[in-house]
């Protein structure tokens, strides 16, 4: 089962980079974190990180190209270096003539990737109520 599309799983690794930061702080500053609020502090971290990922990288992965098609040549042209070409590459056009362009999308169990901090900060404050009402 895949669980993500294109760049998605980058925030699965944010995720693991969230859980292991919040845990080495734990660590590090001796708080003793437990249930609910170590949980808090993960996502809280795992939100971060993804929302570097959604306004730093995503952008770039994830942005609009040219849709094309390759189309045969009735005959074969050679160029001057000996090179033999039988297609060429054309821009896929709608019905009115304009440009098409694919918006590739990555995701995360079927979310898309750049909203996956949304859910982290929202898990984050459940968890973070929870634990200081528990």
């Amino acid at each position: 089962m895949i669980i993500w599309s294109r760049w998605g799983f980058l925030s699965l690794l944010a995720i693991g980079l969230g859980v292991g930061t919040a845990f080495g702080l734990d660590a590090l500053t001796g708080a003793q974190l437990e249930g609910a609020t170590i949980g808090a502090v993960i996502f809280l971290f795992a939100g971060i990180f993804n929302l570097a990922l959604a306004y730093l990288v995503y952008p770039r992965l994830d942005k609009p190209r040219p849709v094309t098609y390759t189309q045969s040549l009735p005959e074969p042209i050679t160029h001057a270096n000996g090179v033999v070409q039988t297609h060429q590459v054309l821009p896929a056009l709608d019905a009115d003539g304009k440009q098409v362009w694919a918006r590739p999308t990555s995701t995360l169990f079927f979310v898309p990737a750049r909203l996956v901090w949304v859910l982290c900060l929202l898990a984050a404050l459940v968890l973070g109520v929870i634990g200081l009402l528990g």
